[in-house]
């Protein structure tokens, strides 16, 4: 006997996954959001986290218009905080900056040239005849200032008039000081404009001053003159030992 034979229907193959869209994009920016937020501190990397995160933005942002929206927004989160973190270290570390770079003036202390300054005369504005003193010790006294003659070969040529200062630098710290720390002669006014020094190895207005080392406890005084006005006026100069410590501004008739 012969039996009909039955159709087998075929069962249909199985489907392929639909690809993810713009799933790549999705996790290249949540990478370039977590190496951003890890470097953000780094001040050195700011600039190149925050460039990172900038695309990981842009990145994640295109990436939210294919499947992987979740993963896309927590990228764009991530690269958002690290563009923050970057900018908020910035500016603490130019804020840092600036306190290093930024000096008082006459916050010191000052008395009688060559004695011991008094506690309670700090902020005062030091002149000639008194003596400055910084926190550490060490100390500047300004005698009051006379007047020299130059000589015939004496720079600058124009010397309307010519004044010279008698300084002297006392060691009262524990250490060794070296005189060519300090920022001596740099600082001269007149009414109000700068008082060029003065060169002369032929008249009487040749300034001592050279680079030396003061022992704790040891003195080292020198002379230095200064072009100034034909009338008298106020005379300002500035010393400051170390870079970025306190300057002890000294103003008197000259």
């Amino acid at each position: 006997m012969t039996y009909p034979t039955q159709y087998v229907q075929p069962q249909p193959g199985a489907v392929p996954p639909k690809p993810a869209k713009f799933g790549a994009l999705a996790w290249a920016a949540v990478i370039l959001g977590i190496v951003g937020v890890v470097c953000s501190w780094l001040v050195i990397l700011n600039i190149l986290t925050s460039i990172a995160a900038f695309v990981g933005i842009v990145l994640g942002v295109i990436a939210l218009f294919g499947t992987r929206k979740v993963l896309a927004a927590i990228g764009v989160v991530l690269c958002v905080l690290a563009i923050t973190f970057s900018v908020l270290a910035s500016g603490a570390a130019v804020k840092e900056i600036d306190k290093a770079l930024d000096t008082t003036t006459n916050q010191g202390q000052v008395g009688v040239a060559g004695e011991t300054a008094k506690q309670d005369a700090a902020a005062e504005t030091p002149t000639w005849g008194k003596r400055y003193t910084w926190a550490n010790g060490l100390a500047v006294d300004v005698a009051t200032p006379v007047e020299c003659t130059p000589g015939q070969f004496s720079a600058p040529s124009d010397i309307a008039r010519a004044v010279k200062f008698k300084v002297t630098v006392t060691n009262g710290t524990n250490a060794a000081f070296e005189t060519a720390l300090m920022s001596i002669a740099d600082d001269a006014q007149f009414n109000g404009q700068k008082a060029p020094r003065i060169f002369d190895s032929s008249g009487g207005c040749d300034s001592t001053f050279d680079s030396a080392t003061v022992l704790p406890g040891k003195t080292y005084t020198y002379e230095v003159a200064y072009s100034v006005g034909a009338q008298p006026g106020e005379m300002q100069l500035v010393f400051e030992p170390t870079f970025n410590s306190d300057k002890a501004a000294f103003v008197g008739q000259a």
